[in-house]
């Protein structure tokens, strides 16, 4: 250990600087939160909504995600509910402020793989057209990209200035 001008050895000085990130991440992180509870409701809510609208003379139905699932079973739905179940899950965890940016991206990942899929509508020869919920949800989960990809950055920037402090 060495010692600077005023004594205190640097160990001291690169613990305490540690202890001042970890809180700063901690601040930042429930920061962040407050946005992702909102939002996880949002996104939940929206999938007991049908995603796409028939056409005017048609006799087809469209149900919501949960119907599809149960009632075709397509592997694009279950697909689909499954990325929307573990992007949800990890954003309640990032509603809490246990975040770090691993998993904050795979929240983007989520999020992205979710609002490409309704954007694609896999599965039809034709899509069909969007319903309001189809369009909300589409927003939300490139809201919620978009969002966490400023999230994982501002962490990225704190831990970068911290290890440039400690060279």
């Amino acid at each position: 250990m060495t010692a600077t001008d005023d004594g205190r050895s640097t160990a001291t000085g690169h613990c305490r600087s540690a202890d001042d990130l970890a809180e700063r991440i901690r601040r930042i992180n429930i920061i962040y939160a407050r946005f992702y509870g909102p939002l996880v409701v949002l996104v939940i809510t929206a999938s007991f909504f049908p995603y796409y609208s028939p056409e005017p003379d048609s006799s087809v139905t469209y149900g919501n995600l949960w119907q599809e699932v149960l009632i075709i079973g397509r592997g694009v739905d279950v697909f689909a509910l499954f990325a929307l179940l573990f992007t949800t899950g990890l954003l309640c965890l990032a509603a809490v402020g246990r975040t770090t940016i691993a998993m904050l991206i795979a929240i983007l990942t989520g999020a992205i793989v979710i609002g490409c899929t309704l954007v694609q509508a896999p599965g039809y020869v034709s899509p069909p057209a969007l319903t309001i919920f189809g369009i909300a949800d589409i927003s939300l989960s490139f809201l919620i990209a978009a969002i966490t990809l400023v999230h994982s950055l501002h962490l990225f920037a704190l831990d970068l200035g911290f290890q440039r402090r400690t060279l």
